[in-house]
Parts: structure tokens; sequence; C-alpha cells
């Protein structure tokens, strides 16, 4: 059975890149949970819907908003952190609902028919 499916070089492909992401995201998550940024990387990925959302809203590619806004977020963690004595992990739960809810307001004053957003909130592969 398994035989079959790799006569295709699609599946192939894909099996190979599953394989080298996942060496990697092992290697990248075990620095990632130690170094305690786990709720970092989860906000900073949350709060790029609201350029996602601007995008659409404003009529440009999201991708572009969702880095933008992903970049200024974790700017704007770094800055407040800095100048306040607020942990980290709290101003990043601002961030990350902040964002989310600017995207659903962004979408959902964009005219015309909205676009479907399960692609950027669950992942497509």
């Amino acid at each position: 059975m398994f035989k079959a499916l790799f006569q295709y070089s699609f599946l192939q492909h894909a099996v190979i890149s599953a394989a080298l992401a996942s060496i990697v995201c092992g290697i990248i998550g075990t620095i990632v949970v130690e170094k305690k940024l786990v709720m970092m990387s989860g906000g900073i990925a949350h709060a790029a819907f609201g350029g996602i959302g601007m995008g659409y809203f404003l009529g440009f590619e999201p991708i572009i908003g969702a880095l933008i806004f992903s970049v200024l977020s974790a700017v704007g963690v770094v800055k407040i952190k800095k100048s306040t004595n607020t942990d980290a992990d709290t101003i990043t739960g601002m961030f990350w609902s902040f964002g989310m809810a600017l995207g659903i307001l962004f979408i959902s004053f964009t005219p015309g028919y909205p676009p479907d957003m399960s692609s950027y909130l669950f992942g497509d592969i």
C-alpha cells in the first residue's frame, strides 16, 4: 500500500519536506521552550491576524499586513517590557487579543463578500 503512494513525485516531496520540517521544528521548539518564549510566538502569530484583516480592508496583500503587524507587535512588546515592570507574557497576551479583535473588525468592515479566513486561521498546506 505504501509503495503505491510513493510512486507520485509530489508525495515524495511532501514526505521529504515533512521530515525536514519535523527535524527543524524539534530543534527550534526546544530552544523556544527553554527560553520561555512560547507565549511570545503564539501571541505574535495571532496578532498578525490584525494585519491580514487590514490588508483585506485596505485592498493590499494580506501577508504584507501580517508581516507589518508581527514586527510592530514584537517591537511593541519589547518597548513596553523595557519601560514598565510588566511581565512579557502579559503584554504579549494584550497584543494577541488586540490583533485578533482588530482583524475581525477589519474583515467585518470590508465591503462585499467576506473572504474565507480559514486558511489564515488554521493553516493550509
